[in-house]
């Protein structure tokens, strides 16, 4: 077999190096391993930035040694980690873990150093004793490192796997040739928890043909409600001893049982009559029967549950291979514990208060025994004040639970438990005391229970009854606690002090300080013990004093706002609103330091207030009365637009309301007749933009008019059409800018010999009538333009 020749190699010093060289030396080191557990704790997120998620590993492996050619176990232990979302592996670095590997396709994986290792472990004997079967001493090895990984909200799968099993495991298939696979969830920083952890060791002697209780009860850190079941055990994934190398997707393939004798997880020795494996779910208590002697390999799983936002969820599975070896006793008794009549198996108290419990086993047999209890409670001199006949327990380092023992011979053991629960001590799943009794006599068996202790602690007050509301220092008011079962209350106060007992309910206080106050109360149990608190905010403040002074803006014209405003309040106390009125009327709306109106008459005097609401009381404050200033809207217009010929003149048609004073700008080419302000007579030279204004401020109004000013026409008297170049054309200068004109020419007879409308340069009458010249003489025009103006006149034609 493989496992016999590394075995022999590793006795070759110099071959066993080259074997380690090549990656091949880890399989030797693993052989004949009994079982083994791999647990973990979250930390903290306070490591490197690039992996701040630091969590504690435990590897531990029970190792054969009952050969003398079985070489020491594995130096190290070889730790994959996987991320949980992807299954993808992370490749580790020195920021991750400072011992990393370095073998083919293995790099980047934890190898954690060895942290402990016991001297071989035998069953003591008594002189004279004989157990007949398989033995198997062993060595227990720890492993225990700390890795950061980077931040995650899935978590990681953390991966060990080693080889071999013991080559004569009864229930296995080729257990030589198989390797044992443990794996773990390192849930993430929002599921902070620890692995429960194994009250007692993973390798146990059985007698055949008789009924066995064994151990497999566990502890919790974080108080999570545990549940037991068999499993069947892992194998080897990518090879003995060999780390996934890419991923890792769980489960890991399972063992294979050897055939024909039915073995499954809950039937680890067969089928056959006389056969049993039973496991308390809630315990962890095992009961085995088996016929044939050998080495059997069990599995049992201890998962978690937790109650979060009111549903309990699965936070994860810690798994613990184990080998029950089945040996010929001779016939003798088991242990007897007291029956739950006399010594319940589950109890519950008040933190604050003390428990005892009497327990007393016995044998039939007269044999020496030895009770042990294993809890998380027996710290020693730690945290938890328990003991087991005065003994606090041992803990070793490492372990969260902790061991106290007692013998007693002539087959009676006794010991009382005492456990006096801190005030913090409360939680809503009990402790666990595993209780164990052991015959210390020739082919001694062993039973097993546990103890659940639940420690509650009285609800507190939820609310505080009294006025949130204090108006005045060294005012006194009552306050009282209500809800809750604490038989009694303890007050506490910020901003007040107490002029009753502080622990009567009620409770009379003193304010004292101005501000917001705060006062707590808390239960206290029979025992002492303060249950959680309730608190009350409560706003204190002097009784409000207001005086007020008024601002108005300058007068204003009517229809625009009026604006009060206040100028000063003095001490309004927490909260003030303010009210205005006129003349005794709340004003709609009016709220605020302001008050706005556009409904005040010019010249009426009213009187203002203001109305002024604290935490304290209301108060009003009333002014001097005030006269409303307020000035007659203004409204001018400068009238229509103008048109006048150069040289023309024109009246300007202004209107005004109100007794404003009028003003037009610009001021040039206005004459004012009459002493009409608004009427003057306009006679600019060219086109003007007059403004008519009125008033000042709020009241103010303008309007602008236009002045058109159309330059003079000048008509030529004469024409002589004769083709020279010189006065062809009747030219009137400037009449382009008179659209609409119309022009005639008439002989002396008053028969028209010419008419144009829009006349211009470019139809300008050159002499004629009818086409043919027109005959020299004296002929007569009459020229209209668009705005209404007529010229008319002779106009003689020369050659």
């Amino acid at each position: 077999m493989f496992s016999t020749l590394l075995r022999r190699l590793s006795l070759l010093p110099g071959l066993a190096f080259l074997l380690l060289a090549l990656g091949a030396a880890y399989p030797a080191l693993a052989t004949h391993m009994l079982g083994g557990e791999l647990t973990y704790r979250y930390l903290d997120a306070n490591g490197p930035t690039a992996a701040p998620l630091r969590y504690e590993l435990t590897v531990t492996i029970y190792n054969y040694c009952g050969e003398t050619d079985i070489t020491a176990p594995r130096p190290t232990a070889g730790v994959g980690i996987y991320d949980k979302a992807t299954g993808a592996r992370v490749v580790l670095t020195a920021t991750n873990y400072a011992y990393t590997t370095t073998r083919v396709n293995q790099t980047g994986m934890m190898s954690i150093p060895q942290t402990s290792l016991t001297d071989c472990i035998s069953p003591i004997l008594p002189p004279g004793c004989t157990i007949t079967g398989p033995s198997l001493p062993y060595r227990l090895q720890k492993f225990v490192g700390v890795v950061n990984l980077p931040m995650s909200t899935t978590g990681y799968y953390a991966f060990f796997t080693d080889g071999y099993r013991n080559a004569d495991i009864t229930n296995l298939y080729k257990s030589g040739d198989q390797g044992m696979t443990l794996y773990t969830t390192l849930d993430p920083p929002l599921l902070p928890n620890h692995s429960p952890v194994f009250s007692d060791v993973a390798v146990v002697v059985i007698c055949a043909n008789d009924t066995t209780f064994l151990l497999n009860n566990a502890v919790d850190a974080d108080g999570d409600r545990l549940v037991y079941a068999f499993g069947r055990p892992y194998g080897t994934t990518d090879g003995l001893a060999v780390l996934p190398a890419t991923g890792f997707t769980p489960p890991p393939p399972l063992v294979p049982y050897a055939t024909g004798a039915g073995y499954s997880p809950t039937t680890p020795f067969g089928t056959n009559p006389g056969n049993l494996s039973l496991l308390n779910a809630s315990t962890g208590v095992a009961q085995y029967s088996a016929t044939t002697r050998g080495k059997y390999a069990v599995a049992v799983d201890v998962s978690e549950y937790r109650t979060i936002g009111g549903q309990e969820i699965l936070i994860g599975t810690t798994r613990r291979d184990l080998q029950l070896v089945v040996v010929s006793c001779s016939a003798t008794h088991a242990p007897v514990l007291p029956p739950v009549t006399v010594t319940p198996r589950n109890y519950t108290i008040e933190a604050g208060s003390t428990l005892r419990v009497p327990i007393t086993a016995t044998q039939a047999d007269a044999h020496d025994l030895t009770m042990k209890l294993n809890s998380v409670l027996l710290d020693g001199a730690g945290g938890y004040q328990a003991a087991l006949n005065g003994n606090e327990g041992t803990v070793v380092p490492g372990n969260p639970t902790g061991t106290a023992t007692v013998t007693g011979v002539n087959g009676v053991v006794t010991g009382t438990f005492v456990y006096t629960a801190g005030c913090g001590d409360a939680r809503s799943t009990p402790y666990d005391v595993a209780l164990t009794v052991k015959d210390n006599g020739c082919s001694g068996k062993t039973v097993s229970d546990v103890l659940h202790i639940t420690v509650t602690r009285p609800s507190g007050p939820v609310a505080i009854r009294g006025d949130q509301v204090v108006c005045g220092l060294d005012a006194v008011r009552s306050y009282t606690a209500i809800g809750g079962i604490a038989p009694k209350v303890s007050w506490r106060v910020v901003g007040g002090t107490f002029i009753s007992d502080s622990t009567s309910n009620p409770v009379q206080v003193k304010w004292t300080t101005t501000g917001t106050g705060t006062i707590i109360a808390r239960g206290v149990t029979q025992y002492g013990c303060f249950t959680d608190s309730a608190a009350l905010s409560v706003a204190v403040a002097r009784p409000a004093t207001v005086t007020i002074s008024v601002q108005t803006t300058p007068p204003v014209c009517q229809g625009k706002p009026l604006t009060f405003s206040v100028d000063n309040v003095t001490d309004p106390g927490p909260g003030p609103q303010y009210q205005w009125q006129v003349d005794g009327v709340a004003v709609a709306g009016a709220h605020g330091s302001t008050f706005t109106s556009t409904q005040l008459r010019d010249g009426q005097i009213v009187t203002l207030s203001l109305h002024t609401t604290t935490a304290c009381s209301a108060l009003t404050a009333v002014s001097n009365a005030v006269r409303a200033t307020i000035s007659p809207n203004v409204n001018v217009g400068a009238g229509p637009d103008k048109t006048i010929i150069e040289g023309e003149q024109v009246v300007l048609e202004g209107r005004a309301s109100g007794n404003y004073p009028v003003v037009w700008t610009p001021s040039q080419s206005l004459t004012f007749v009459g002493g009409n302000p608004l009427r003057p007579v306009a006679s600019p030279l060219v086109t003007t933009v007059y403004t008519l204004s009125a008033g000042a401020g709020d009241c103010a109004d303008s309007s602008p008019v236009t002045v058109k000013v159309l330059p003079l026409i000048q008509i030529p008297n004469a024409i002589s059409p004769n083709g020279d170049g010189q006065d062809d054309t009747w030219e009137i200068d400037r009449i382009g800018n008179y659209p609409g004109n119309r022009v005639l020419v008439f002989n002396r007879w008053g028969n028209k010999i010419y008419e144009t409308t829009n006349y211009s340069r470019s139809n300008e009458w050159n002499g004629t009538i009818n086409g043919q010249p027109a005959p020299i003489g004296t002929y007569y025009y009459v020229i209209t333009l668009g705005n209404g103006k007529s010229y008319s006149g002779p106009i003689t034609v020369v050659y």
